[in-house]
């Protein structure tokens, strides 16, 4: 797999049920979120604030409401934005995986989200 390319990353998402599986859920918390991706709860924390929350459209959108209002779980959206920085980030640093980020946010979206899942 390509980790610079976004493609790529979708379709290797799409494939791990552990992962896809989780985005029909509800909601689920940080540390249910972190359980299933086999990091520790701090490391999502880190990717919000130093990836996430630098990138002013990707937080418009991961938070929803535009006041960066952080909830006790997070929404299918909030996850697959999540599980797409795990990937990218393997041997990468912050400033790569926002460099990329930046660069393919416009398919990052909520509505570019729901696409995406209704073709899975």
């Amino acid at each position: 797999m390509n980790q610079d390319n976004l493609h790529d990353i979708l379709a290797h998402i799409g494939k791990d049920p552990k992962i896809n599986d989780a985005f029909f859920d509800n909601l689920l918390s940080r540390s249910e979120w972190s359980n299933i991706l086999e990091i520790n709860r701090i490391t999502l924390w880190r990717w919000e604030v130093n990836i996430i929350n630098k990138i002013p459209p990707l937080k418009a959108s991961y938070y929803e409401t535009g006041k960066g209002c952080r909830s006790n779980y997070l929404d299918g959206y909030q996850r697959f934005l999540s599980a797409t920085i795990f990937f990218l980030m393997k041997g990468k640093k912050y400033e790569e995986v926002k460099r990329l980020l930046i660069t393919n946010f416009m398919h990052l979206r909520r509505k570019d989200f729901e696409q995406w899942r209704k073709k899975q």
